[in-house]
């Protein structure tokens, strides 16, 4: 079994579609990592556990040809402007609020 460190802004899902090509095999990384839950984030300074066989070889490939490391959890500013700019205040008509 080998070990990956966790990028910034990855969380289990992106881990999952990275190493296994799919998110359905998020499981198998908690059940190989038991002290993760899947609502806890993934720090970037402790390895995870990897060991399992690709489930969508196609896409683990595609990833890993391009070098490319998906990391789709909010940082902190992304939750700062969710929480405190957001609603019907900031809309601007006929861009993200249409009017039909």
């Amino acid at each position: 079994m080998e070990t990956i460190k966790p990028q910034e802004n990855q969380n289990i899902f992106d881990l999952s579609l990275q190493e296994y090509g799919s998110i359905e095999k998020v499981f198998d990384i908690l059940e190989d990592n038991d002290k993760f839950n899947i609502t806890e984030d993934v720090s970037v300074y402790q390895d995870l556990k990897i060991g399992r066989e690709a489930f969508k070889k196609d896409i683990v490939e595609y990833y890993n040809s391009r070098n490319l490391k998906p990391a789709t959890a909010l940082t902190e500013e992304e939750e700062f402007l969710l929480d405190n700019f957001s609603g019907i205040d900031y809309m601007i008509i006929e861009d993200d609020f249409i009017i039909y």
